[in-house]
């Protein structure tokens, strides 16, 4: 049966049942996946997996179930496994529906990727290694290699006259590549999205990059420990922010995990600092014209001039805080709660290319891989100490590579101490929640190394 036949029949069922007002959260996903390995094919997916979600309110309460069958038989249990929920709720405040926004803004299909085949993402997984072996006789081993297209599909309708679909699509490709001399080892990674068009992923510039940094790893040694001015990297830069992203979210706040709370409309980062949300850039990974409860998404600053301006709400948090819902709402999958999430978060790019950043630093690090991250950094608190790697900088010339050394400090004094911002922004992260940063120059951050 197909979502709109299906939906229509369960909300007759669930009126007659008693329900007052009813929603679906319909999500499927597609993939086409290859993982490649010494020049076979390790694994191919192709898959379709997805379900549906139906909340509802009935005596004030409301209810919830999940299938991920749209056939007759469900309709029933969804029914009854949703009434006997909302008896068991025990919750301060009443949840409610949303009818749906006045305008929604159309986000197009990116129509060259419909017909990607299986064999165009094999052909791609086997020359994205082929050509990261060949860069180098030194780079002996592809210990990762990945490409895909993967498509998303999701509708919410409810009882109340909300009705919104949005399929997005992308393809990916990632590698990682070992370098080895001597008895001296090193590994480096790179990644890149197709969100327009399948030739749009340069696999031969993403195994090129991965084998070129894995060679410019090879005899790295640790530095004396000391204060540095330091380069974060993009794909770093952008790393440290995702991980402290939680601290814009209105819930977080609400319930004392931010650590910006009760700071709204004060100046918290550095003037040079601006950070957008933005779910409607051509580039953002997460763009999407709604929100998970159905709330059209619109661009927001959050951080302008160093001065905190919203944080991010859901319907629940935005009704806490006496707010609009900034359409942040998120469900990780069909059967998830609602929680807060960015779309595309991003801190605006400066007017200075990343060789700018090092030709004007005299002595510094330049850092391209933090570890650790998840146990490494306090997303309450702001601090952190991550295993770093990186480059040493020399008279504004990289003189060397760095391993063994930990990066301390605080997110926010960091974010109050960035002198200079490059102007070479890109997105980590597939969809939902991805974050793109521009490579920033600190003044000074503690390294610990011999």
């Amino acid at each position: 049966m197909d979502v709109q036949a299906f939906t229509e029949r369960l909300f007759a069922a669930g009126g007659e049942a008693g329900f007052d007002e009813m929603e679906v959260y319909y999500q499927v996903n597609r993939e086409t996946m290859v993982r490649v390995f010494k020049g076979e094919i390790d694994v191919f997916s192709q898959y379709e997996k997805g379900g549906l979600s139906f909340r509802g309110l009935t005596g004030g309460k409301m209810g919830y179930s999940f299938t991920e069958k749209l056939d007759e038989d469900s309709i029933g249990l969804l029914i009854e496994e949703a009434k006997g929920n909302a008896e068991i709720v025990e919750s301060e405040s009443q949840e409610t529906l949303f009818e749906g926004s006045e305008r929604y803004v159309e986000l197009p299909y990116p129509e060259k990727l419909r017909d990607v085949s299986a064999a165009d993402v094999i052909a791609a997984g086997l020359e994205l290694e082929r050509v990261a072996l060949a860069y180098d006789p030194r780079v002996q081993v592809v210990n990762y290699c990945v490409v895909g297209k993967a498509e998303s599909d999701v509708t919410i309708r409810n009882t109340k006259g909300l009705n919104c679909r949005h399929v997005g699509a992308m393809g990916y490709g990632m590698l990682s590549a070992v370098a080895k001399e001597g008895g001296d080892l090193a590994s480096a990674s790179e990644y890149a999205f197709a969100l327009e068009g399948w030739s749009e992923l340069d696999v031969r510039d993403v195994a090129e990059k991965a084998a070129q940094q894995a060679l410019s790893k090879l005899s790295a040694k640790p530095v004396p420990s000391d204060e540095y001015a330091v380069i974060l990297r993009h794909d770093v830069a952008a790393d440290l922010l995702k991980q402290f992203s939680s601290m814009f979210s209105g819930e977080a706040a609400d319930k004392g995990l931010s650590l910006l709370q009760g700071k709204l409309g004060e100046q918290v980062m550095g003037a040079n600092i601006t950070i957008l949300d933005d779910p409607h850039r051509p580039d953002g990974p997460g763009s999407v014209s709604f929100d998970s409860e159905g709330v059209a998404t619109a661009p927001h600053e959050i951080v302008q001039g160093g001065r905190l301006l919203t944080f991010l709400h859901n319907r629940k948090s935005a009704a806490k805080a006496g707010v609009a819902s900034t359409g942040n709402a998120a469900k990780g999958t069909y059967r998830s709660p609602v929680a807060i999430q960015p779309t595309n978060l991003c801190l605006q790019p400066g007017d200075q290319s990343l060789d700018d950043l090092i030709a004007g630093t005299e002595r510094g690090i330049l850092l391209v891989e933090l570890q650790g991250l998840h146990s490494g950094a306090n997303t309450i608190s702001g601090d952190f100490s991550l295993a770093t790697l990186g480059y040493l900088i020399e008279g504004g010339k990289i003189v060397r590579a760095v391993n063994q050394i930990t990066v301390s400090g605080n997110f926010l004094s960091l974010m109050n101490d960035v002198e200079a911002i490059g102007n070479d922004v890109r997105f980590r992260g597939s969809g939902r929640g991805a974050t793109g940063c521009p490579s920033l120059k600190v003044r000074k951050l503690s390294i610990a190394g011999l």
